[in-house]
């Protein structure tokens, strides 16, 4: 469970239990977030966000988002096909069956699909990273992620930083540090503005998220996790 300055709280989850896409095993991750307290009582969020991951390269295959957000509503899946498309299921705002569908072409509109989904890649890329080796890792290595960009495939980098302890909600616990190679803009303030830090141990647990922006400071912390061996 996550905390966003006292404001929202959010579970993340990976499913025991396999599920076919596409005739292919994939784990299932899911996130639920909500807003608490005074807040929700103003504005009300209950969203959902999901990715099914095939096992044997952890592969997005599928998305979905279910989002309520104060007055506004949107359920959307996404298959993503082996010849670089996607399809796009637009689903009813209460019943969530299908109301419409098409596809596209990466090249037709991968920006839109990338700030569509950012979530979905998110947590992709959170599983990737805890699914590596770590013990022989040193300084500023780079890791590469495959993602989609500019009509092109490629690879973003997630740079380790170092080794540190860090205090959290459950304790200090020793942490790997890791910065995303994000381009110069307008959003974030400086240089390494984003910071993600998982458990150095075998679990590598998501322990916290810091991210620098011109309007403020993000951040996003563990409170517990469970079921983990």
């Amino acid at each position: 469970m996550f905390r966003f300055l006292n404001a929202g709280e959010a579970t993340l989850t990976i499913d025991k239990d396999l599920h076919l896409v596409n005739n292919l095993p994939t784990y299932k991750v899911n996130v639920y977030g909500r807003s608490v307290g005074i807040f929700d009582f103003f504005f009300t969020v209950r969203d959902n966000w999901g990715v099914y991951l095939d096992t044997s390269n952890l592969k997005p295959l599928k998305f979905y988002k279910y989002l309520l957000e104060g007055k506004y509503q949107k359920n959307e899946i996404l298959n993503f096909n082996k010849s670089d498309s996607v399809e796009i299921i637009r689903l009813d705002k209460n019943l969530k069956k299908s109301i419409e569908s098409y596809n596209l072409h990466f090249e037709d509109d991968i920006q839109k699909i990338i700030r569509s989904y950012f979530m979905n890649y998110w947590i992709a890329s959170l599983v990737y990273l805890r699914s590596l080796d770590y013990k022989n890792i040193s300084s500023n290595i780079r890791i590469s992620i495959p993602y989609f960009e500019d009509n092109e495939k490629f690879d973003y980098k997630m740079k380790f930083l170092r080794r540190e302890v860090i205090k959290t909600k459950i304790g200090e616990i020793n942490s790997l540090l890791f910065v995303p190679e994000i381009p110069k803009n307008k959003l974030f303030k400086e240089k390494d503005a984003v910071k993600f830090w998982l458990s150095d141990d075998k679990n590598k647990v998501p322990l916290k998220l810091s991210a620098k922006m011109n309007f403020g400071t993000f951040e996003i912390e563990i409170l517990d996790y469970s079921n983990i061996n």
